[in-house]
């Protein structure tokens, strides 16, 4: 009897435990989900000075009206705080170096780095270096975001809850230091240390191949060329002197041994930063309208970022009467604006100028690391110490050595073999970063012209359509002055105390009204004969040649067909090595293959049995011909696209051609039929959609039971476009150089991270708008995936910036007052 007492007490307080342990879910699930419920009614700002009104329709965008610029931009900090208050805290996170903090001792490498290049310290300077107008506008923004952060009625994101953090107060700072991170991404900073390794590890013939110009058949943005400023070093497009300078490379015999955490694994820590990332790939065109089917121009654009839930963007409409301010499309959670969109008057779409900004010069080092030499003399590091928290684990403190160019960035990255310093444009106190007040308030295409010129950072190629019918070129951000190559790090006392200066915004490459009828920018060369004036880093040629081949075609375009041109799946890498791979699959014997291979259109869609198989071969064929060069340390392994033709072009009298871990002499068709034998063994009969998938990811999705209790990653769903495609899709691995990057399955993580096309009409632009995920960033709200959909199918939201269209559209209305107001109510 007694035992059956025990167990029945057993049983009953087992069944305690278990029902309080789902009253406590149960209350964590509807803490949570009531997180995600929007606000009614109003809410309270200080500091406002009048009552904002906002207008939100049936996908959670809203349409802000305010009396001032201040009140708009209060407002419309509120609303990124209230709708991804956990994106921006993040995004903040990493500006200073503070991952460690929230997810441990993988992410100190990431925080060394970061805090290394000292962005967080950047940012203060620029920020003390701002206009008062400017500072006005910064902290009326920073008093928005706070206002909701600080209202703990409404619950924050489950984020803070699962990692057990509060979001600080937002500041004027931290606006700009979220710029300082977009910037960073789109320095290319990587490649030059990468050339770096290789003119240390690589027979010259081979590193110098690795910083080919932009080849000469390549589409340029401009037709005609631009006049550079006096001393601006260049090399020429194609012929004997493609070879870099490479007197900074260090000797290979002077090598030091790797640390032993180096490897492969080396860059692991910063798969994180690439949640904030913007990579290097665009389109954006503008189409005059005598080439239009209603006369007026057509701006069209999509940004290639990593892929993240919520997405980086966030729709809006924003109108300040008293400012003369009336701005429509994407936002940046972080900072107050439009980024990119249309006024009243123009519209303006960015792809990444690939400009060259950061340059590493080689020190001479003393044996103890404590000085440098510097105009002949011994000069002490100036050293900084900074101390990162890190989660369960001690706090990490580094030493930061500092020269008179820049802090010294090789401490930060395991195997470098000489001490680098970085030189940087976006540190200097001369760059300013609120560009965008200018240009979401130019009147005209002149005006717009003229703004672009004061937009200092983050450098890009702007296109730009007016509804006076005209359209516009110009290469916004600053440009650095350089006397040496800037492929590879040089030596110091050849750089100096750092850049020359900058090119004059005047001297940018521009132009206005062109004779083609378009302006199309796809990472491509702003114009003939420009060299690596700017950049050796362009990005191979083949988006910018189909979208001008497309455009050529037509004197009729509109809305829809522009939008399929944004769509469009066509490879021209499939054009250029189809037929070598149709060859080669017939040289072995492999009749089945050469007539998939034949058979395929082109075009990379999910249906398509011949796109898996021509990519497959394709990186394997990349991975034969280049991973023996880096197979002491495929963490450095870089070989860029452009390599890559240039040495299918050339065939074995190309040095990378032979496998050096061979006795025997490799050809390239001894190559490509290996890469094809491997090439249909891992694809086999299945189609791209069943190998090639497209995936939003969130850093918490990567937690399985995460992912599964709340669904933070959207995706993975089979995905159209692939590798250099105008509609692109490109799965991170397949740049690695190992033994397994290019085999399937392929989940991507990257591709058009927003849609818009408008069209210029002269009683005021049309613009369709659409990003990947939704406008919250909370998983439990209806609004964070409902324009998935939307996205993938090519659909576009029409967002109407005039306020009573707008408001017939809307389906709730928030009222966002000052203090006083509501205490007087």
């Amino acid at each position: 009897m007694s035992r059956r007492r025990s167990f029945r007490r057993l049983a009953i307080t087992a069944c305690a435990l278990l029902c309080i342990a789902g009253l406590l879910v149960t209350i964590g699930w509807f803490r949570f989900a009531g997180s995600a419920l929007p606000p009614r009614g109003s809410v309270r700002v200080s500091g406002l000075q009048q009552t904002v009104d906002v207008q939100i329709d049936t996908f959670g965008i809203p349409s802000v009206t305010a009396g001032s610029a201040t009140d708009l931009f209060a407002a419309q900090g509120y609303l990124h705080a209230m709708d991804r208050a956990w994106q921006m805290e993040f995004f903040r996170r990493v500006a200073a170096g503070r991952l460690s903090e929230i997810f441990g001792v993988s992410q100190v490498q990431a925080d060394r780095f970061i805090r290394t290049l000292d962005l967080w310290g950047a940012a203060e300077r620029l920020t003390a270096n701002l206009r008062p107008d400017e500072m006005d506008r910064l902290r009326a923004y920073a008093a928005g975001v706070n206002a909701r952060l600080g209202d703990r009625r409404k619950p924050l994101p489950p984020e803070f809850s699962i990692l057990g953090i509060d979001p600080e107060p937002w500041d004027p700072v931290s606006t700009i230091a979220v710029g300082m991170v977009m910037n960073l991404d789109l320095s290319h900073w990587w490649r030059d240390l990468a050339r770096h390794w290789a003119g240390a590890h690589l027979p010259p013939e081979k590193a110098a191949l690795l910083a080919l110009p932009y080849p000469d058949w390549g589409q340029t943005i401009l037709d005609a060329p631009v006049a550079l400023p006096p001393g601006v070093r260049t090399r020429p497009l194609r012929g004997s002197e493609d070879r870099p300078d490479t007197s900074g490379s260090p000797d290979r015999a002077a090598v030091r041994p790797d640390s032993p955490d180096d490897g492969p694994e080396r860059w692991l820590a910063f798969r994180v930063l690439e949640s904030v990332s913007a990579r290097s790939a665009s389109n954006a065109w503008a189409i005059a309208g005598r080439r239009t089917a209603s006369g007026y121009p057509i701006l069209a654009n999509d940004m290639h970022l990593a892929l993240r839930a919520p997405a980086i963007w966030y729709l809006a409409a924003l109108r300040a009467d008293s400012a003369d301010y009336h701005a429509v499309g994407f936002t940046l959670p972080g900072v107050p604006g439009v980024v990119v969109g249309h006024n009243r008057a123009v519209a303006w779409g960015y792809t990444n100028g690939m400009v060259d900004d950061m340059d590493f010069a080689v020190e001479t080092s003393s044996p103890d690391g404590a000085r440098y030499l510097e105009a002949g003399e011994w000069v002490e590091y100036a050293v900084r110490q900074e101390t990162i928290q890190v989660r369960g684990a001690e706090p990490r403190v580094i030493q930061v050595r500092e020269t008179v160019r820049g802090p010294v960035i090789s401490d930060a990255l395991s195997g470098l073999d000489s001490d680098l310093s970085a030189v940087w444009t976006a540190r200097s106190t001369a760059a300013r970063t609120t560009g965008l007040w200018e240009l979401n308030r130019a009147g005209s295409l002149a005006e717009f012209d003229l703004a672009v010129r004061d937009f200092a950072q983050p450098h890009q190629n702007v296109v730009f359509a007016s509804v006076e019918g005209r359209v516009g070129y110009r290469l916004g951000g600053r440009v650095p002055m350089r006397e040496w190559d800037g492929a590879v790090p040089v030596p110091a006392e050849r750089m100096g105390g750092g850049f020359r200066g900058a090119w004059p915004p005047s001297m940018h490459p521009a132009g206005t009204d062109p004779l083609a009828g378009y302006y199309a920018t796809a990472n491509n060369l702003q114009a003939p004969r420009l060299g690596t004036a700017i950049s050796t880093d362009y990005a191979a040629p083949l988006r910018a040649e189909r979208i001008s081949r497309q455009l050529d075609e037509r004197v009729d375009w509109d809305v829809v067909a522009v939008r399929d041109l944004q769509r469009d799946t066509y490879s021209l890498l499939g054009e250029r090595y189809r037929p070598l791979a149709v060859a080669t699959a017939n040289r072995i014997g492999e009749m089945e293959a050469a007539a998939r291979l034949e058979a395929w259109d082109g075009r990379v869609e999910p249906a398509s049995v011949g796109a898996p198989l021509f990519y497959s071969w394709l990186y394997r064929l990349r991975s034969l011909i280049a991973a023996d060069e880096f197979a002491a340390d495929p963490g450095w392994g870089f070989f860029p696209l452009k390599t890559f033709l240039r040495v299918v072009e050339q065939g074995d009298q190309n040095p990378w051609v032979d496998d050096v871990t061979t006795p025997v002499t490799e050809t390239l068709d001894d190559l490509a039929a290996r890469a094809l034998t491997d090439a249909l063994e891992a694809v086999g009969e299945r189609t791209w959609g069943e190998l090639h998938t497209e995936r939003h990811a969130h850093p918490l999705g990567r937690s399985r039971w995460l992912q599964r209790l709340l669904g933070f990653s959207i995706g993975p769903h089979p995905s159209p476009g692939g590798p250099n495609t105008v509609r692109p899709d490109d799965y991170r691995r397949w740049g690695a150089l190992d033994s397994s990057s290019w085999t399937p399955p392929w989940i991507s993580e990257y591709g058009p991270s927003e849609r818009f096309i408008v069209e210029l009409e002269p009683d005021g632009p049309r613009g369709h708008f659409v990003i990947p995920t939704g406008q919250s960033g909370n998983p439990f709200s209806r609004h964070y995936r409902d324009l998935n959909e939307r996205w993938r199918a090519g659909e576009m939201v029409e967002l109407p910036l005039d306020r009573e269209r707008f408001r017939r559209r809307s389906v709730r209305q928030l009222r966002i007052v000052p203090q006083r107001v509501e205490e007087d109510e």
